[in-house]
């Protein structure tokens, strides 16, 4: 079955909240986009609180970021399910389901544009409480200007990736680099990346 737009959601021992980020995600796009959830060394219930909600889940005992993602695709594909394109959201409802809606609004009206990558906005108030993990998103940003000739000032975990170019860019870091290295491949392509406003929760 042919799908424009699927949810991807990694999971690593989310139990106490892949329950509500699946309602929430449900009440906003309905029952049309398919949603999978891959499980990535989980040691609790997450993967049965995910399929109670109707998601398709993928499991490996691998944990990883990357992993999640790439057994939630195995997951559709064994439903018999291709999508045109994915859309990469955390398990924990750092996402608004808003925003996730607004990727696939924008995708169904601009095709030619295959990356949507989100950007949390910048604010020196969130900076300075999350110093931690805003500097380092920062620095791997520039990394990515040097590599791939184009600068983010986020990493950008919410995005929507065409099929097509997904299996373009051909992810290989399964780990904590799976976000960063899409994008420099993209660049690296030549592919255009459209930056979106997001709130992250």
């Amino acid at each position: 079955m042919k799908i424009p737009c699927s949810i991807i959601i990694p999971c690593h021992n989310e139990a106490a909240c892949i329950r509500t980020t699946l309602r929430e995600l449900r009440a906003f796009l309905g029952d049309k986009v398919p949603i999978a959830v891959g499980l990535n060394g989980c040691s609790d219930e997450s993967g049965e609180l995910a399929r109670s909600e109707g998601a398709l889940t993928g499991e490996t005992k691998n944990v990883g970021y990357g992993h999640g993602c790439l057994v939630a695709i195995e997951a559709l594909h064994s439903a018999g399910m291709e999508s045109d394109s994915y859309i990469f959201v955390a398990a924990d409802g750092a996402n608004r389901p808003e925003d996730v809606q607004r990727l696939i609004r924008h995708f169904e009206k601009h095709r030619d544009e295959r990356f949507l990558l989100g950007l949390r906005e910048f604010q020196l108030s969130s900076w300075v409480r999350e110093f931690g993990r805003a500097l380092p998103n920062l620095l791997l940003g520039i990394w990515c200007r040097l590599l791939g000739g184009q600068f983010f000032h986020d990493l950008g975990p919410l995005r929507l990736i065409e099929r097509n170019l997904f299996e373009e860019l051909a992810p290989g870091e399964l780990t904590w680099g799976w976000t960063i290295e899409a994008q420099i491949r993209a660049a690296q392509l030549g592919e255009r990346i459209t930056s979106l406003p997001v709130i992250e929760r």
